[in-house]
């Protein structure tokens, strides 16, 4: 019998979904194990419908459930044994597609924010703050090398609030963006005696500077619910690159079952995951799914996240999270290195956080980003239905798309540009170039109006009715 405590501050649905969750991890809701429907569960419970159904899809987001349409929700198989385990160089054709957003009318870009969304007048009052901390001091030193200490500890508390992760302060490494920080990681696990499994499609850039560092690379395709994990366990890699709470640029969101089989690899081969955070902030109609590392019992997951959508990619800033081993390998590699951010920039993100404006700034942005998502989705079902296949992922910045009768991606791409329209293609993006997919892009929306998101999908109409 579950019991919620309706005077609760936690929401009923979340209370719900932790309940039935718990009851799967621990085995009292075996694989296969039917739940009672909306209906008898809003009447045992004395809750609304409504209650029930977010509780359900979150269970269902996270792979814990599945759908039998129908028949109604059935537990999956989650592998649950686990838990008892006490400046890059880019493409010409990548340049080709960035530098067209300066000029586009209708730029569906994603890795940009709406600058109008950064709470500027509040940043400038905490670097003001912290500018003037920094010179009534008598002296001014090097930051240590992990970063500022009070961010590094404000972080700690944000991250276990939202991604469930689990670390001290020491453990946070403070770098001026992601591939800085992979830097560092590649730095700690060499090459030269490590092998690396990467996603495919997965981000070139970020691949590239694992080439660049001499790692033999294994690709490892991408699922329907994450990486194929059958094919990762016959490789002699030991370590893996994985974006699983929103796979770029796919979308996917690994499983529950997919991760703690992948966490049970890690633990049983020695390796290393690498979980890089992507786009995790952003869920429309659940909640976020927890990250691996929160799921990790063996110190095996290397965590890496940034402020660049949460805030603005001009902050700089990104963490790694290494796990308690690897602590003493930084320690002893970088003892001579100083923080990469300015000491006063750090100290008012560290305020920033603590006085709970990231949280706030964070609720109004995925407020906002969702209402946008939703926009283009009805832009496209109303305009575009005969063109465009939606791969529907409702969460990130961006949503993946089929234009159901390109054959030659750059040729549209061009196309479109002589509208005055930017859309991306994912070709790029598959190391194979035997198996990119030319009729796929990646449409974002969190940079543009929502005016403009449904006045570009009509001028996306137009010209492709008169390409027939």
């Amino acid at each position: 019998m579950i019991y919620l405590n309706k005077k609760n501050d936690i929401p009923l649905y979340e209370q719900l979904y932790s309940k039935i969750k718990e009851q799967i991890v621990s085995g009292t809701l075996p694989k296969n194990t039917a739940l009672s429907s909306l209906r008898v569960m809003e009447k045992e419970l004395q809750v609304s419908r409504n209650t029930v159904d977010r509780a359900y899809q979150q269970l269902l987001a996270e792979g814990y459930i599945r759908s039998v349409p129908g028949a109604g929700y059935f537990v999956e198989d989650i592998e649950n044994d686990y838990f008892c385990y006490d400046n890059l160089k880019v493409s010409s054709y990548t340049k080709e597609n960035t530098d067209k957003k300066k000029k586009m009318k209708y730029d569906f870009e994603y890795a940009s924010i709406d600058s109008d969304l950064f709470p500027w007048g509040k940043w400038k009052k905490y670097i003001h703050n912290a500018m003037l901390s920094e010179s009534s001091r008598n002296a001014i030193s090097y930051e240590s090398n992990k970063g500022n200490e009070l961010l590094r500890k404000s972080l700690c508390g944000f991250l276990n609030r939202h991604r469930g992760v689990n670390c001290e302060p020491e453990q946070i490494i403070i770098c001026a963006g992601t591939q800085y920080g992979m830097e560092i990681v590649s730095n700690l696990l060499p090459a030269d005696v490590n092998r690396l499994a990467f996603e495919e499609p997965g981000y070139n850039a970020m691949r590239y500077m694992f080439e660049e560092k001499g790692y033999a690379i294994t690709s490892i395709p991408v699922l329907e619910d994450g990486v194929d994990l059958e094919l990762l366990s016959k490789t002699n890699c030991n370590i893996l690159y994985i974006t699983p709470s929103h796979q770029f640029p796919t979308g996917v969101v690994t499983s529950i079952s997919n991760r703690n089989k992948m966490l049970k690899w890690a633990c049983n081969n020695d390796a290393y995951i690498v979980e890089n955070d992507y786009d995790s902030e952003f869920r429309y109609g659940s909640m976020p799914i927890p990250s691996l590392q929160s799921l990790d019992k063996c110190g095996k997951v290397i965590y890496v996240g940034t402020m660049s959508k949460v805030l603005s990619p001009s902050i700089r800033c990104a963490y790694v999270i290494l796990p308690q081993e690897l602590i003493k390998v930084y320690d002893k590699k970088y003892k001579y290195f100083n923080s990469a951010l300015p000491s006063y920039h750090q100290f008012a993100l560290a305020q920033f956080i603590e006085d709970g404006m990231l949280e706030k700034h964070l609720r109004r942005v995925s407020t906002i980003n969702e209402k946008k998502y939703f926009v283009l989705i009805k832009a496209i079902k109303e305009f575009l239905s005969d063109e465009i296949e939606i791969f529907t992922q409702p969460s990130g910045v961006h949503t993946l798309v089929r234009f159901k009768n390109c054959k030659n991606q750059k040729e549209l791409i061009e196309k479109m540009e002589e509208a005055s329209i930017a859309i991306y293609g994912i070709k790029m993006y598959w190391h194979d170039q035997k198996s990119a997919q030319e009729d796929t892009f990646l449409m974002g929306f969190n940079s543009m109006s929502e005016d403009d998101i449904r006045n570009g999908c009509m001028k996306m109409a137009k010209v492709l009715r008169e390409l027939k």
